[in-house]
Order: structure tokens, then C-alpha cells, then sequence
């Protein structure tokens, strides 16, 4: 039966064993994701293909009683009978176990007690929510690399909001990490297929075992998106793009061509306006582009910056812009959320500053109304005082800068009160002021 404290409990012995064994936490995730994807499919009877019957049986017995370090081969083997069952594209899982340390005593140790942990498992609901609970612990324990692969909670619930992916729809996700977001996004939705791309490989290794485990339907590539020619036409696109990242100093010829499509140039060092150049390619008609971004740019003037924001007024793209307190666990920069659909005649922007919060220490969160309170003022494009309003396209164009601040009211509101109620608030307070005084002028210090 699943409950949460077993699920936490799972979770920090396996982090425990792999720590214990000196392991980065960015490279056991996959390992165990592994594992629990090899349960799954023995458990459901997915495997359908005969040759692989043997296989099966042999799996079985060291994946529920491992006995030495020699099991592990018979693990690794079976990731040939994984891609096929899941039409995992061939070879993409072949080395999910072959970490740079993984012909050491002390890791084939941890892996085996890692399996022998993951078969005391009996869940009702599958592994997912280990899985969840585990790439989780991983964002918030694993310092920034490994939370620019894994966003936070508070990351993923916004996206998921602001997408609000519906049955039947078609969705991308060209920084997919660890899929932790995209899987949420898609959650609970009947007939989506996902798309999922990322440069790291190990990444889409992790990406893809826990969209196994969430049951979608999927097809993930290691690629570089912003390299990609546009290859897809989807419902939505949700990404959580990494920061700071440049441009190599020569642009690939499809980089190069959404460059001088999209910024006017030749040139450009920031990868954001790559990525959603590329993400704006693979919008349909009828589409929908939610992405996270620093908020630097929405108000940086680097030549292909200022240029990609006014064409994207131009196009009437840009529907929303979020702005947003710091809502990653690995750094705590401002940021935005950004909505891109077409035909848009104005840009509503929102402060969301109160809407995500965040106690001493701990992650940052959004409660179920704000959930709600959101996706209606998105999806209505709605003005609430004090939180939304919309400004004309015009109005950006000259502007020329997406943040809040240039377009709200910044005076001070001013509380006016009679002056007679003002001097009465003086008097009492110069009859306290009397009162004290008298009173420590009788004090005594020495008896």
C-alpha cells in the first residue's frame, strides 16, 4: 500500500546507499529509475515478444532475489528487451548503467542493494510516484546542476497551469530534463503524446524511464532542439529552459536560420532566444508556448534580444508575461513566465509575486487557489486589481521592455486623515511620554 512515508522512506535509502558508496546524485537517479522501469514491465506482463521469454524468467529472479554482483549483467542485458517494449528508440538505454564509476566493487555493491531496496516495494499505484518522489529529492539535495535537470515543484506547477494541456493534444518539450515538468503537464490527460528533446544524454535516459513509469505516450531524442530542423507541429509547448547558457561562436545552419528569421541578424550569444525561436517553429496555428525564463530578458538590449522581443510584438506572439519571485530551489534570481499564442492585439501582464510562496528554507509553492486563481486570470486573459492588466502592443513596441515596472504605477499611495484626529493621536502619546518619565525619575538604583 502506498503512502507517503513509505515513499520517503524508499527514497532517502537509496540516496543513503548510493551517497554512502560515493556517488553523485546526478548518477544514480537513472540507475534506479532503471530498475523500477525492469519491475514495471515483469509486473504488467508488457513484454509480449517470445524470444524474450527466457530473458524474462532470468530477470525476474535476480531483479526480486539478487543474490551477488554478477546479477547485474543480466540487468544490464535487459535493456534491449526495455526500448523494444516501450518503443524506446534501439540503444538509447544501452548504457544507462555504464556511469564512469560503474566497474567499481563499491558501485556494483550500492546497485545491488538498490535492487534488493527497490523489491520491498509493493505499491498498488506503480512506481511513479518513487519515481516522483526521487527526481524531487534529487532537485532539492542535488545543487545547480542537477536543478537546472529537474525543476521544482513550483517550476512544473506553473508550466502545468499556464499550458493546461487538454485530451487529445499534442505536446513538446525541447529542454525536457529529467521530465519531471512534462510529465506533470500531461498528467491525467487522455491521448497526449509527448515529445521530449535534450543535448544530455543522461538526461533523456532519466527523461524517458520516468515517462515509462508515468504510462504516457512518448517519443524522446538526444539532440540539440535549437540545432533541429522544425521537425514538429504541436498543441503545446511547455519548457524550462536553462539559464545563462551562449551560443557556440559558429551557428548551425538551422541556429543561423532562426536567427535571421526571428532577430533580424547574423549573430546571437543568448540561448533563451534560441530556444524559443525554435520552440515558436513547432507551434501550430493554434498553439500554445509557456516558458520560464530570467528576467533579464525581458529588458536587456543586446542587439538580437531587443530585436526578438519587438518582432514577437510585431507578430502579435506574446499573450502574457508572468513575473515571478525566485521559484527554483538552486538559485534565487526573479524570474518570468511567458505565454506566446497568435493574434494577439495586447499583452496582459500579471504579478504573480504573491501568488507563488515560499517559507524560511523551505521550496517555493503555489496552494491550489492560487492554481485556480491563475489559470483563470490566463486563460480569460483577465485584469484583477492589483494583479493583471493589459497593455496595447503599441504601447510594448515603443516601450521596448517586457517588464511589470514600466507599466505600472510606482507613487505611493498616500493614507490621508484629518488633522484634528492627528493631534489628538500627539497628545495622548505626550501624556504617555509624561507618565514614563515620571515614573523613572522615582526610581531608586541603589537601596
Amino acid at each position: 500500500m502506498d503512502n507517503y512515508v513509505n515513499i520517503d522512506k524508499y527514497c532517502w535509502n537509496v540516496a543513503s546507499i548510493w551517497r554512502n558508496a560515493g556517488m553523485e546524485m546526478s548518477k544514480y537517479v537513472g540507475c534506479t529509475l532503471y530498475i523500477m522501469c525492469l519491475r514495471k514491465m515483469i509486473e504488467e506482463n508488457a513484454c509480449v515478444n517470445p524470444k524474450y521469454m527466457s530473458t524474462i524468467v532470468e530477470l525476474t529472479k535476480v531483479l526480486y532475489r539478487p543474490v551477488s554482483i554478477e546479477d547485474i549483467e543480466v540487468i544490464k542485458s535487459a535493456s534491449v528487451v526495455l526500448e523494444e517494449t516501450y518503443n524506446v528508440k534501439p540503444g538509447l538505454l544501452s548504457d544507462v548503467l555504464s556511469s564512469f564509476r560503474s566497474e567499481e566493487e563499491a558501485w556494483k555493491k550500492a546497485f545491488i542493494k538498490v535492487v534488493a531496496e527497490t523489491a520491498n516495494i509493493i505499491s498498488d499505484a506503480g512506481y511513479s510516484l518513487y519515481a516522483e518522489r526521487l527526481i524531487n529529492l534529487a532537485s532539492r539535495e542535488g545543487g545547480k546542476m542537477i536543478g537546472e535537470l529537474a525543476s521544482s515543484n513550483a517550476v512544473s506547477d506553473l508550466l502545468c497551469v499556464a499550458a493546461n494541456v487538454q485530451d487529445g493534444e499534442s505536446v513538446l518539450d525541447g529542454s525536457i530534463g529529467y521530465g519531471y515538468s512534462a510529465a506533470k503537464c500531461i498528467k491525467n490527460r487522455k491521448d497526449v503524446k509527448l515529445y521530449g528533446v535534450d543535448i544530455n544524454n543522461d538526461s533523456i535516459q532519466v527523461a524517458t524511464l520516468y515517462l515509462i513509469l508515468n504510462g504516457a505516450d512518448f517519443d524522446t531524442t538526444p539532440e540539440d532542439f535549437t540545432s533541429m530542423p522544425p521537425v514538429y507541429e504541436v498543441d503545446k509547448i511547455v519548457m524550462d529552459i536553462p539559464f545563462g547558457m551562449k551560443t557556440m561562436s559558429e551557428l548551425s545552419n538551422n541556429q543561423l536560420m532562426r536567427v535571421q528569421k526571428w532577430m533580424d541578424t547574423d549573430s546571437c550569444r543568448e540561448m533563451e532566444c534560441l530556444f524559443m525561436a525554435s520552440a515558436l517553429d513547432a507551434m501550430k496555428d493554434t498553439g500554445r508556448f509557456v516558458v520560464i525564463v530570467p528576467q533579464g530578458i525581458l529588458f536587456r538590449q543586446s542587439k538580437a534580444l531587443s530585436t526578438f522581443r519587438r518582432n514577437l510584438i510585431k507578430e502579435g506572439l506574446l499573450k502574457e508575461v508572468v513575473s515571478l519571485p525566485p521559484v527554483y530551489n538552486s538559485t534565487t534570481i526573479n524570474t518570468a513566465m511567458l505565454v506566446f499564442e497568435r493574434n494577439n492585439k495586447d499583452v496582459l501582464f500579471v504579478d504573480a509575486s504573491n501568488l507563488v510562496q515560499r517559507e524560511r528554507r523551505n521550496d517555493a509553492y503555489i496552494t491550489e487557489d492560487n492554481k485556480k486563481l491563475l489559470q483563470e486570470i490566463l486563460e480569460e486573459k483577465k485584469e484583477i486589481d492589483k494583479i493583471s492588466f493589459k497593455v496595447s502592443n503599441a504601447q510594448v513596441l515603443e516601450t521596448g521592455d517586457w517588464s511589470i515596472s514600466r507599466y505600472i504605477n510606482t507613487d505611493d499611495e498616500v493614507e490621508s486623515r484629518p488633522l484634528s484626529e492627528i493631534n489628538d493621536d500627539l497628545i495622548q502619546l505626550y501624556n504617555r511620554l509624561e507618565e514614563l518619565n515620571a515614573r523613572s525619575n522615582s526610581l531608586k538604583l541603589f537601596v
